[in-house]
Parts: structure tokens; sequence; C-alpha cells
């Protein structure tokens, strides 16, 4: 047995490193693929499978321990089956394996889901309260009031930039000043690398562009441009996500809502001021419309706006 499992873990890092250097994949996608498999590889280890002879079977009853004995939801089991069936796709390609047990088994299909977004009050809301600095502690850890409204002046226009622009938050950190097209001073659009290695180039509102460009001010083309400090690293998206939560309770809103929320409320904006499906596919960087399909909720008051035409 312990070849064999020899053999999975060195095709597991084998096919993480062709999704990282040939596919364009980023590190947390490939740290997901990584948990993935490996719940893969123990549960054939302690049921004494060799991966290699894996059958539609032996999927179906992985799946069925993952949702029975462990509680785990059908959207994750969905999300394991579809890596599942990734690497055996390429181990097949790779003549690794024979057959793609993963193909034929019945899983559990995505739940469909309306996206959380934040409507145009809660949108108010929490723009105001990440404004909003008298509410500032004096000090914290050491830290003076100025270096705390700089940290909140920093998450503002973080927020603000996914707000209007839509990007994922690991792309929104990535950002460097000089992919950042300024005109005048106005920051006019964002040149992104997005998931795949694949470039997009979102355009920004002119408001926004105007806070975006004043930020950016004296700033290096080759920092971030929502470093901690001028040559150094931008906080990591835990920390944002956290920070994003003590925003959203001073907000006074009653939801869950992740950097990836205000990424919907943008598409949700889109939506509403009539822009078409592949628009807003372009926008995000979609590479399937189906993806962008979610976003075919119209808000109460679109609505309530179509059947008055009735």
């Amino acid at each position: 047995m312990e070849k064999k499992t020899a053999d999975f873990w060195q095709a597991r890092k084998d096919f993480l490193a062709h999704l990282h250097y040939a596919k364009g994949y980023s590190q947390g996608t490939c740290y997901a693929y990584h948990s993935d498999l490996g719940i893969w590889g123990r549960w054939l280890e302690e049921a004494s499978k060799d991966w290699r002879q894996a059958t539609h079977l032996d999927t179906e009853q992985f799946v069925a321990w993952q949702m029975r004995k462990r509680g785990t939801k059908a959207h994750i089991v969905a999300r394991r089956s579809s890596c599942l069936g990734s690497f055996y796709k390429w181990a097949m390609k790779n003549a690794l394996v024979e057959s793609d047990p993963i193909y034929l088994a019945d899983k559990p299909k995505r739940p469909y889901r309306i996206p959380v977004w934040l409507e145009k009050e809660e949108q108010r809301a929490f723009q105001e309260a990440v404004q909003r600095v008298e509410d500032l502690p004096e000090n914290i850890f050491g830290r003076t009031q100025e270096h705390i409204k700089a940290v909140r002046r920093r998450y503002d226009v973080l927020f603000g930039l996914i707000l209007n622009s839509g990007l994922r938050i690991s792309e929104a950190l990535a950002v460097k000043v000089r992919d950042v097209r300024m005109v005048n001073g106005v920051a006019k659009s964002v040149r992104i690398i997005g998931k795949g290695n694949r470039e997009r180039l979102v355009p920004l509102p002119e408001a926004f562009g105007q806070v975006l460009g004043a930020w950016l001010q004296g700033r290096g083309g080759e920092d971030f441009v929502f470093a901690k400090a001028p040559g150094e690293k931008p906080p990591g998206p835990h920390a944002v996500r956290a920070y994003l939560r003590r925003l959203i309770e001073r907000a006074g809103i009653d939801k869950p809502v992740t950097p990836h929320k205000l990424r919907h409320t943008y598409a949700t904006r889109l939506l509403e001021s009539g822009a078409e499906l592949v628009d807003i596919q372009a926008l995000l960087g979609h590479v399937d419309l189906s993806t962008t399909q979610i976003y075919t909720h119209v808000s109460e008051e679109r609505m309530a706006g179509i059947v008055a035409k009735l």
C-alpha cells in the first residue's frame, strides 16, 4: 500500500505544479485543490483502495461518506468532485490511469443560490461607516490615531475599488500602481491578470477615478496600490475579510458580507443600470457565461417597475 500511496501524493504534487505553472492558477486555488485531493487520498488509504483502480462506485461511496458521516454540505462535495474530475482527466492524459472514476459517478449538483449583495441603502450605510473616523480609538497596540486613520483610509479605497470594478479580493490586492491608467490625475482603468493568467482592462467610474488618483499620488509604479507602507506588501485576504466584518457591524447591516459579496454588489448595480450579461461577464473576468447567469436576479425596485408596465 505504501507504493500506491506514494504514487498518489507524487501525482498530486505534479498536478498542482501543472495547474500553477502551466495553467496559471492562483496559489489560493491550488491550495484548495491540494486540500480536496488530500481528503480523497486519505479516504483511499483508510479504505485500502488504489487510486489508479478507483471506479465510479468508489466515487459515490466517497460522496456518501462526506455527506452522511462528516455532514459536508452539497456544494462543497460538488466542488471536491469537480476537483477530482480535473485531476483524473490530467492523470489519464499523462497515462497515469486508464479510466476516470468521476465522470460516470452520481454526484451532488451545486445548489442554485441567488448571490448576496448590498441593497442601495445598505451600500450607502457601509460607505458612510468606512469613511467615519470620529469613532476610531485614540490608540491601539501602541498605534497612533494617525496610523489608525491611514489604515481606515486604505480600506476605504480598497473596498471602493471592488465596489466600482468588481475585482476579486486577490486581484485587488495584487494591483500595482503601474497597472492603473492615469489621465490628468484621474484613474481611468485598471489592468488585471485574473484567473488562468487571463488579462482584462476594467474601466472605472469618473468619481471613483478621482478618489483612486488622489490615493496614488506620490507612489512608485512598482508599489502595490494597497501596500501597508512604501515597498511593502498589501494586507492579506484574511485581514481584509476581518476588517470588513467589523465595518459591516458598524454599519448595522445584518447579513454576511465578504469582499466577494461586494463584487456581487458591483454586478447587481451593473444589472440594474441595464448592462447585458455579456458585458458583466467581460468586466468580471468570467470565462463561461453560465457563471455570470447567477446575476439574473432583479431588485424589488426594478421588478416593481416591470410589473407597473403591465
